[in-house]
């Protein structure tokens, strides 16, 4: 009689296991979204029982679906601190979470024959103050500055490190929703300049040495620009948030971060 009522009892229990399962929506950051969570979204749901849904809506629009309870994690790319007083953040009240350090790198045509600029090029460059790449020791060419939408925790850092919080874009910056729009709109424009995310730029050029093809942007070098990508939660994560943020912290997780 052991075995059937062993059996019985472990009928009853794996519909409560089944429901401790989880489907968690993170909300935001395109490049966390990109280079972290979906790429792992099949080992995450191996290691912890939990699916994971991700909005790439960019950082500050992810943190605004938390601080509305209507997502229990958003996914950032910049410091916390720099959304505290746009959002007005209670302090305290949200946790930062640290997956990886990022770096962020501008990025031109790549028959533009400049190889280095300082931040104050940058950021005269991304403000409009330098209008001809002749000015920093490029050919004489218009400049055109792409960026991404305002949301977007890349543009964010490179505005707060870059160009100290001091000006802003120039009003005729090609504005773009996607890294991947910013880096083709950079290709197609002599006079093109951007910033993207490291990976990404790595992730192109991988691809471009797959298909046999020229890589038509390239890495202007300058001082590090870095910045955090995290898991942001109101108060401490939730028990499911928490078993992807163990994972996520894991050396089989971090091999595979793009």
């Amino acid at each position: 009689m052991i075995r059937p009522i062993l059996a019985c009892v472990l009928l009853l229990l794996l519909p409560a296991a089944g429901a401790s399962a989880e489907t968690i929506l993170f909300s935001g950051s395109t490049t966390v979204q990109s280079r972290i969570l979906e790429p792992l979204a099949e080992d995450i749901r191996n290691a912890t029982g939990h699916e994971i849904r991700v909005e790439g809506v960019g950082s500050g629009n992810g943190l605004k679906r938390l601080i509305a309870g209507e997502v229990p994690a958003a996914i950032i790319s910049s410091p916390l601190a720099s959304f505290t007083k746009s959002l007005g953040l209670e302090e305290g009240a949200y946790i930062q979470h640290d997956l990886a350090q990022d770096i962020i790198v501008p990025v031109v045509n790549h028959a533009n024959p400049v190889t280095e600029l300082t931040w104050e090029q940058l950021r005269d460059l991304y403000s409009g103050a330098v209008k001809n790449w002749k000015e920093v020791g490029g050919p004489d060419r218009k400049v055109q500055v792409i960026t991404s939408h305002p949301e977007s925790a890349t543009r964010e850092v490179v505005w707060e490190l870059v160009m100290g919080k001091k000006v802003d874009y120039v009003r005729n910056a090609k504005v773009v929703y996607a890294t991947r729009k910013e880096m083709v709109l950079v290709a197609a424009a002599p006079g093109g300049i951007g910033a993207v995310s490291e990976g990404f730029v790595q992730q192109y050029f991988d691809e471009v040495r797959r298909e046999n093809e020229p890589a038509e942007i390239k890495i202007v070098a300058t001082q590090r620009i870095s910045r955090p990508l995290a898991v942001v939660t109101k108060g401490p994560p939730s028990p499911a948030v928490e078993a992807v943020l163990a994972y996520l912290r894991s050396d089989d997780a971090r091999r595979k971060f793009r």
